[in-house]
């Protein structure tokens, strides 16, 4: 290589001079003297090792290098052209990027319904990569390999950028036909049910609300493990049990499964979703458009909760 020996100005003298075949012609061109143009066909001459242009009668010609180079040139200054004048950027509507993002089970039904269907219009060609939490993703966050995080504030990672995009809290669901559970269950008849809970080893064991109530002193009943709360309102059908979601998911999940949603007996910590990203992606523009896109859709979460 060496590029490092040659100026890459002399791109701009070269393609004058092999498009026009006249150091006169070139020097016009490009509004500098010919003395100058002459000086750098002499630099391009020593470079290429080849005379590029020579005399032939009163004319000047490409010579068969020159030639050669002449077809090659005009791609290679607009392609050089078009890389010096990029600026840091974004455009969604052109992008083939991918985004890495990691959430909470929970998040993942909540979220996609509302943002894929607004993506395949405004930035058709990007992928989206999701991701549960896994032993690794901390690393692979810190390095800058994942855009983007969403988790409950209490696993919030320190040290990197955060913003908070709802709030949600634990209600009870269990089967329609369940007969054995009143619409309000005592914190008695809530512990001595049978319980479907959700546990994933992968991120961090037992959840949130599995963790509230042994801060409580208090035990439930498990009869069976689902790795992802979106797996409860379909397990919890037909059943004489009782699980514990996140009030959002359950009245989505109640609109395809035949469930009752009924209030917590237990007072369990308000739930807190916050967005999270590295520090290196603070000034990607890309990253700032994924994070524009997710605050959209928390905003219209919070407008709903509000009205309701």
């Amino acid at each position: 290589m060496h590029l490092q020996k040659l100026d890459l100005n002399l791109l701009v003298a070269l393609e004058a001079l092999l498009s026009t075949q006249s150091v006169t012609r070139a020097a016009e061109k490009l509004s500098i003297s010919q003395p100058a143009m002459s000086g750098a066909l002499n630099r391009l001459r020593e470079h290429f090792g080849d005379p590029l242009i020579q005399r032939s009668g009163r004319s000047m010609i490409l010579t068969p290098f020159g030639l050669d180079l002449s077809r090659r040139v005009g791609h290679l200054l607009a392609s050089t052209t078009e890389l010096v004048q990029m600026r840091p950027g974004f455009d969604p509507l052109a992008s083939d990027r991918t985004f890495t993002v990691v959430a909470s089970d929970y998040v993942m039904p909540i979220f996609l319904p509302l943002l894929l269907p607004q993506l395949a219009v405004s930035a058709p060609s990007i992928r989206i990569d999701l991701e549960t939490r896994s032993v690794d993703y901390v690393r692979r966050f810190t390095l800058g390999l994942i855009d983007l995080v969403v988790v409950p504030k209490p696993m919030a990672l320190q040290e990197c950028s955060s913003v908070e995009l709802f709030d949600d809290e634990y209600v009870c669901i269990v089967s329609r036909d369940n007969r054995h559970v009143d619409s309000r269950p005592s914190q008695a008849d809530y512990l001595k049910l049978g319980h479907i809970v959700r546990v994933n080893p992968d991120a961090g064991g037992y959840s949130g609300d599995e963790r509230a109530i042994r801060e409580m002193g208090l035990a439930r009943r498990v009869v069976a493990t689902v790795p992802a709360f979106g797996m409860l309102p379909a397990a919890i059908v037909g059943t004489p049990w009782i699980a514990t979601v996140q009030r959002r998911l359950a009245e989505q999940a109640i609109e395809h499964h035949p469930i009752r949603i009924l209030p917590h007996p237990l007072k369990l910590p308000k739930l807190t979703m916050v967005m999270q990203w590295p520090v290196i992606r603070d000034q990607d523009a890309g990253g700032q458009w994924l994070r524009e896109q997710f605050l959209r859709i928390s905003e219209g979460l919070r407008h709903v909760t509000a009205r309701a």
